[in-house]
């Protein structure tokens, strides 16, 4: 795998990994479909102010009021949606079109170990053995699938 799809393929596990933490802050006040349209909203405004300075228009609206700040919303929003709407997916995409997906689909999807260890960090959720033991898994089976450590291993054809 190139270098510089390993870098992507981490860039967007990282994406992944940090957006739950504004996720579970939105879940605090807003339902799941609202969290949806705020971020899907919050990535069209990542979006639009890309396309306006590459020349494109686009309309936005107001949020409605909750009993946290709207600001704190669309922040929250924002954050999210650039973690993993954005510079997640873009960055999956990008390793994905330098390197086979058998191998950077499996870097990708240990966002969830990254998640999982900010959620302790930010949220003081409880650090247990078995997440510990499921973490270690995490990186010994994304290190075998992916062929990081074994290059030139491959079974021939």
């Amino acid at each position: 795998m190139p270098k510089v799809a390993l870098m992507y393929a981490l860039v967007a596990v990282l994406g992944w990994g940090l957006a739950p933490l504004f996720d579970k802050f939105l879940a605090r006040e807003l339902s799941p479909w609202t969290i949806v349209l705020i971020r899907t909203f919050a990535a069209m405004v990542i979006i639009t102010i890309y396309a306006i300075a590459s020349g494109a228009v686009a309309e936005l609206r107001a949020l409605p009021e909750k009993s946290i700040s709207p600001w704190l919303i669309i922040g929250a929003a924002m954050a999210s949606a650039m973690l993993g709407g954005l510079i997640g997916q873009m960055a999956h995409y990008h390793a994905l079109s330098m390197a086979d997906a058998s191998r950077v689909v499996p870097i990708t999807s240990t966002y969830p170990l990254i998640a999982s260890l900010a959620a302790i960090a930010v949220y003081r959720e409880p650090l247990t053995w078995p997440k510990v033991g499921g973490a270690l898994l995490i990186v010994i089976g994304v290190v075998l699938v992916s062929g990081v450590l074994t290059k030139g291993t491959e079974v021939p054809q």
